[in-house]
């Protein structure tokens, strides 16, 4: 029995580096960019202001290319030009932004 829980134990400990090695920033899925722009809208949508929603944000992304695309979408969605959104309407209008240049983009 205890070599079975050592076992695990040791599987799981291995295991974990190689999650982390394939791991992709936010920045690359489009579908992350939607959520995330959902939730500031929804932020906007509860009078928090962009400051709030930037530390929000900090606290939450530790990643350098995450926090950057994280801080465009919240610059995009509190810009005193851009029409109020309702969380379903960002979500949709940035995964769709995205998926647009992505497509447009050559693969390497």
């Amino acid at each position: 029995m205890k070599r079975v829980v050592v076992s695990a134990l040791l599987a799981a400990c291995l295991a974990q580096p190689a999650v982390q090695a394939v791991a992709q920033t936010v920045s690359d899925q489009c579908f992350a960019i939607g959520d995330i722009a959902g939730q500031v809208a929804s932020w906007r949508a509860h009078k928090k202001t962009k400051a709030q929603a930037l530390d929000q944000a900090a606290k939450y992304y530790k990643d350098a290319a995450d926090r950057q695309a994280v801080s465009a979408i919240i610059e995009k969605i509190y810009s005193p030009d851009a029409p109020r959104m309702t969380p379903d309407q960002a979500s949709m209008a940035f995964t769709s932004d995205c998926a647009n240049r992505n497509a447009q983009t050559p693969r390497q």
